[in-house]
């Protein structure tokens, strides 16, 4: 129980899907916990913003079944309502053509190629995961259309075009995960957020928004407290850093002489620039899923299986992979992405009801390369230098990818500061 107002078991640094998933277990398991995100609003990567009536997640958003995302959220009793991404064609973007599978490969290359996917979910990826899917693919697959099919099905299941440096192990585990099913939220993401809000609430969480942390406080080799960025002290004996690897080492003093400052130099950021698009007619509606083949181009649409709107608008999403190359030129990507549309639903800009383009923003803090065998830089929740400090998200193990891997390692961490105390 809460001692005092300045006073908690763990602090969590994070409003994110990651620091929520963190604070509802902790609070259920009696400890007094303290969620601090500097933002004004609760969601990190998974808010939802409501443009013309359309629902836009930060970029194209989706969930495995039989990952680790949605078995938190049933364990916790937050599993949002969702349906599965349509089953349509394959289609693929060769040299500013469209490559339509089936019919636009031949019969030998067919044949590779369902062989290709039907085998994928009798692999072994333990033994290959610091093989790269560039060494990997050049072993198992002859022919170059099927490769570069393969290439791409890897990059939207890892969300990393470097195919050299990706770990073959981790991307094809993804793509297992992906065979079961992949749900999309109805209602946008923002659904999932604020159901885990309000279950961390009723377990007796507090939480402060637009509330950031300055420092973490560290004495004699263990977390003493918080500074928070108004000045205040929080006196806290763990603290689970849930916002990202610069921001846990920024809280740090002296970080670069702890395994922090090890794998902040070991990560991998990636970035993406995301039109997100919602038309009230789609001019081309059997085209629902596409991948660039010579670049790294994603196209999908998300209503239909589930509600995306308020009047009828269907939302879709484009975007491009930009690996960890944070300063693209902004403008060049859009108009790359207009593009894109042109190609796959002609007439679109006549139908639009609302529109955002977001230039590099950033989707992964890690890479997850064959160099360290498809795992996070750190290998789990624990900084061994300090006694009470835990981190979790996306770069934090070997499990899963985005809300899968922050989700995992947040019950982890959470468990961790429970047993500690």
């Amino acid at each position: 129980m809460k001692r005092n107002a300045n006073d908690y078991d763990v602090a969590v640094i994070g409003g994110g899907l990651t620091g929520l998933t963190a604070a509802v277990y902790l609070a259920r398991a009696g400890q007094s916990v303290l969620v601090l995100e500097k933002e004004r609003e609760l969601g990190g990567l998974a808010r939802t913003a409501n443009l013309n009536g359309a629902l836009f997640n930060l970029g194209p958003h989706a969930m495995y079944e039989g990952g680790a995302a949605l078995c938190i959220l049933g364990e916790l009793g937050c599993l949002p309502t969702g349906g599965h991404a349509a089953k349509g064609s394959l289609i693929g973007v060769l040299q500013g053509q469209i490559l339509e599978v089936p019919s636009g490969l031949t019969p030998e290359e067919n044949e590779e190629w369902n062989s290709v996917m039907a085998g994928l979910r009798d692999i072994d990826t333990e033994p290959i995961r610091s093989t790269g899917v560039q060494a990997w693919a050049e072993q198992h697959i002859r022919l170059e259309r099927v490769r570069l099919f393969f290439y791409a099905m890897c990059r939207q299941w890892s969300y990393c075009d470097d195919i050299s440096r990706l770990s073959a192990g981790y991307a094809i585990r993804q793509g297992q995960l992906a065979g079961q099913g992949v749900r999309y939220v109805e209602g946008g993401w923002q659904t999932v957020v604020d159901q885990l809000r309000q279950a961390a609430l009723q377990a007796g969480a507090a939480i402060a928004s637009g509330s950031g942390a300055e420092e973490i406080l560290i004495a004699d080799g263990r977390v003493e407290g918080l500074k928070l960025s108004d000045g205040a002290f929080i006196r806290v004996s763990s603290v689970i850093a849930a916002a990202g690897i610069r921001e846990a080492c920024r809280l740090v003093k002296d970080f670069e002489q702890m395994s922090l400052g090890r794998w902040l130099s070991a990560s991998s950021p990636l970035y993406a620039a995301c039109l997100d698009v919602a038309l009230r007619r789609v001019p081309r509606p059997e085209r629902v899923f596409a991948l660039g083949l010579d670049e790294p181009f994603y196209f999908s649409k998300h209503s239909g299986p589930v509600s995306l709107s308020d009047n009828g608008a269907q939302v879709m999403h484009a975007m491009r992979y930009n690996n960890g190359d944070g300063a693209r030129d902004a403008v060049c990507d859009k108009l790359a992405l207009t593009r894109l549309m042109d190609l796959l639903q002609p007439g679109w800009e006549r139908e639009v009801v609302a529109i955002r383009y977001s230039p590099n923003i950033l989707v992964a803090h890690d890479a997850r390369t064959a160099i360290h065998n498809g795992a996070g830089p750190a290998p789990d929740h624990t900084v061994p230098e300090v006694a009470g400090l835990y981190v979790a998200g996306d770069w934090v193990g070997p499990e899963g990818r985005l809300a899968d891997a922050g989700m995992a390692s947040a019950k982890r961490a959470a468990q961790a500061a429970i047993a500690r105390l």
